[in-house]
């Protein structure tokens, strides 16, 4: 009982280190840290309006754990999108930030776009068609990526090396 008493006392110390944690490491990249946690509150008002949206169109029995672990994991690879791009940046001695920031504005903008999908799936009582906006985002940046990974390597020749157009 003792062990089981330190434990819940400790979750909330824990809970707090995580927080200064990551708002320190958001800050050495130059990203806001209200930017990240209302994006962090934003997810998390989406899982849980997803999964009454589960619950209320498909029945208790169509929610799983199994769903709701692969969803976490999922919106915790998306929220540390923004954080790599800087990342990547700052290890690369490239000023991505204005990047991330933008990746991470439209982010917060998509949650939003779902969380009012699922509220409205939820209102009539059936799924609602909705546009992949996180698929869309993650896409596109995808191939800024690319693109600016081409122009900066140049064109190359067969054999590897580098063809110089004059």
């Amino acid at each position: 009982m003792k062990d089981e008493m330190n434990s819940i006392t400790e979750t909330p110390i824990l809970i707090k280190h995580l927080t200064y944690f990551f708002a320190f490491i958001i800050g050495t990249v130059g990203l806001d840290s209200q930017a990240f946690a209302i994006f962090g509150v934003l997810i998390v008002v989406d899982t849980l309006t997803g999964v009454i949206r589960s619950i209320r169109i498909r029945g208790g029995e169509s929610f799983t754990s199994l769903q709701l672990t692969g969803g976490v994991v999922s919106k915790g690879l998306i929220i540390s999108v923004p954080l790599l791009i800087a990342w990547a940046g700052a290890g690369a001695g490239l000023d991505l930030t204005l990047v991330a920031k933008g990746v991470m504005s439209v982010l917060i903008l998509a949650e939003l776009y779902s969380i009012l999908g699922n509220i409205h799936a939820i209102h009539v009582k059936r799924d609602v068609k909705e546009f992949d906006a996180v698929a869309w985002i993650l896409g596109k940046t995808r191939e800024q990526i690319e693109s600016y990974l081409k122009t900066a390597g140049g064109d190359k020749t067969e054999d590897g090396q580098k063809d110089i157009k004059k």
